[in-house]
């Protein structure tokens, strides 16, 4: 009987001890596997918030540049203020296109708000939609230009606001062109797009083409108006920017950045544009025709 007790309590030892082993690893394990969760959340949360900064950073320079702007064209001088506003809206695009092609903190309003628009289809809606669009397409934009530029070498016998306009249009189409194959951001979902559309979404060509479009325009009605008269142009304008940019949305072929991004990169465009404009305009008298001097004596605050 003590023989038998003997050798259950020797087979008893080794098995403590593999089950104590077992424990131990176990534990390490978990633990291993706990620490490497927490330091992911983490690396992911100081990331993001990283990222956030940053997009933050740009967008407050770009409104910083369009400040000076704005400031420089109240002491009138457009030089400057064409610089510094074309520089904020090229900067702004630069961050909407970094934030796209890193899923920043910029891109987390496009799904909720092409959710709501599809919340929101009707068939009414539909069909409005589908016609505002096709009327803002690049086709269609191209061949309004060609139209317009082409009455106002009629009424005006001046070249120089027709050719000023279609060289900003184009020129705007053409770097929403290039942005697109450098970002290279693919369309929302097939399964919200009420027409099919697979060529890179950001930025938005329609929106591009419509807001440089429109904007000149207003410009070149505005000429020698009231300042109500232009105002009640660049209104019609930028509505006409909103309706084009809120049905690419509303058919989901566009995310919100997307359009942003093209009414960015026509402003951008508009403002070299108005600035040419207004040379013309003012027949290059001795001011404008002086060379602009280094910018840096010219902003003497």
């Amino acid at each position: 009987m003590t023989q038998v007790q003997q050798t259950l309590t020797v087979a008893d030892e080794p098995l403590s001890a593999v089950l104590q082993e077992l424990l131990g690893t176990l534990i390490a394990v978990l633990l291993s596997s706990s620490m490497s969760a927490v330091h992911a959340t983490a690396t992911e949360v100081f990331t993001e918030a990283a990222t956030a900064d940053v997009e933050i950073a740009g967008m407050v320079i770009a409104v910083g540049l369009l400040g000076a702007g704005t400031m420089f064209r109240v002491r009138s001088d457009r030089a400057a203020a064409t610089i510094f506003g074309a520089l904020g809206f090229a900067f702004a695009v630069v961050v909407l296109a970094v934030a796209v092609h890193s899923n920043g903190w910029l891109t987390r309003s496009d799904a909720p708000v092409a959710a709501w628009f599809v919340d929101h289809r009707t068939r009414a809606l539909d069909e409005l939609a589908l016609a505002v669009t096709t009327a803002g397409g690049p086709a269609e934009t191209a061949a309004l230009g060609l139209v317009v530029a082409v009455l106002l070498v009629w009424r005006t016998k001046r070249y120089g606001p027709a050719l000023v306009m279609l060289a900003t249009v184009g020129s705007a189409s053409m770097l929403c062109t290039i942005v697109k194959l450098i970002v290279g951001r693919e369309r929302p979902p097939q399964s919200i797009q009420l027409m099919l559309e697979t060529d890179f979404s950001f930025p938005s060509g329609h929106v591009t083409g419509t807001a440089a479009l429109s904007l000149m325009l207003a410009l070149i009605a505005g000429i020698h108006r009231s300042r109500g008269v232009r105002a009640l142009f660049l209104g019609i304008a930028l509505a006409v920017t909103v309706a084009v940019a809120c049905t690419r949305m509303y058919l989901g072929v566009h995310w919100l950045t997307d359009v942003l991004a093209g009414a960015l990169l026509a402003a951008c465009a508009v403002t070299l544009g108005s600035y040419v404009l207004h040379r013309l305009d003012s027949g290059g008298d001795a001011t404008d025709a002086t060379p602009p001097r280094l910018l840096m004596n010219r902003i003497s605050l």
